[in-house]
């Protein structure tokens, strides 16, 4: 039986294996190119940008809240937004975590520090002195440290502690041992006013001591402070800021430790306040993720709906009010 063979035989041969020419290639290539960029950097968005803002037009944009806590996709109408973080340092608000973003909570700067657990200006803090021409005191506070935050946090929220004198001595084996403690008052570093003298408190901290100290006979001794002997555990997050600089929650451990300063000064009880932290708690996603945290913006809000501050006097006319017109 006779089969019949196909004709490969062509008068440009190659020409079924080319492909095509190359400029159908460029072509090809360009068409490629607009039809993705008209999809992907036009439909696509659109239409994310669409069902958003029919969906979820509060989340989409920016989770912004008016004052009475509800949404709003109004800018004029917002006084913040329940997923930045912002700076409230009045006593009768709660206080958010540090931030390093910044200025502090600046969206357009966020970040952290980038400073290792073990570094000195992250622990003890900075100061630094002006050169000359000095336009500024002789010495300004640079970096407040955790030393120094955690000393804040526990005066602004009656959390005992004590200050001491700590004398360090180094032996010639290059051991450090702790000599002796020597209380120290607080308001050795306080100002007339009661305010607490930052840059002597990061000055007396336990910086490290320059490599090139020679030693006497036996030691080295240094004297710095440290405090110690807190009433309470203080939260990390009351002292550290956050990876972005920008996390608008607290520890609900946080939160507690500040409701009687915030009950204090609203005049109210503290289990109002106790309450209302329970309430503005957010608990972890899916019950599993993540840790309970406390949304402070949303958290002050609501104490100002429940518990507003009392107008304050109205101030006495600074003239004598005139008498009765004539008759």
């Amino acid at each position: 039986m006779n089969t019949k063979q196909p004709n490969t035989s062509s008068k440009n041969p190659g020409a079924a294996d080319s492909g095509g020419s190359f400029l159908g290639h460029i072509w090809a290539s360009i068409a490629f190119t607009v039809t993705l960029g008209i999809i992907c950097c036009g439909v696509y968005p659109a239409v994310v940008y669409g069902l958003a803002q029919l969906i979820f037009p509060a989340q989409a944009n920016g989770s912004l809240v008016k004052a009475d806590g509800t949404s709003t996709t109004k800018d004029e109408d917002a006084v913040g937004s329940s997923l930045i973080g912002q700076n409230f340092s009045l006593p009768q608000y709660f206080h958010p975590r540090p931030s390093a973003a910044g200025n502090g909570y600046d969206p357009t700067s966020s970040g952290g520090t980038n400073l290792g657990p073990l570094s000195d200006k992250l622990i003890n803090g900075l100061t630094t002195s002006p050169t000359p021409p000095a336009t500024q005191p002789a010495e300004s506070l640079t970096f407040d440290g955790i030393r120094l935050r955690t000393i804040h946090y526990a005066n602004d929220n009656n959390i005992a502690f004590k200050l001491y004198h700590a004398v360090y001595v180094t032996h010639d084996d290059g051991t450090i041992t702790l000599d002796r403690k020597e209380e120290v008052p607080l308001k050795t570093f306080e100002d007339a006013q009661g305010n607490l003298n930052d840059v002597a408190l990061v000055d007396a901290f336990p910086h490290p001591t320059p490599a090139n100290i020679t030693s006497t006979p036996s030691e080295y001794s240094r004297t710095v402070l440290i405090a110690d002997d807190f009433a309470t555990p203080i939260p990390g997050d009351a002292v550290t800021a956050s990876g972005s600089g920008l996390d608008p929650h607290i520890s609900p451990e946080n939160a507690k430790l500040q409701a009687q300063r915030v009950a204090d000064a609203r005049h109210v009880s503290v289990d109002k306040v106790l309450a209302l932290v329970d309430q503005k708690t957010d608990q972890p996603s899916l019950g599993f993720l993540g840790d309970p945290g406390v949304n402070v913006l949303m958290l002050n809000l609501a104490l100002d709906a429940a518990a507003p501050m009392p107008a304050p006097p109205a101030t006495a006319p600074t003239t004598a009010p005139a008498t009765q017109p004539a008759k």
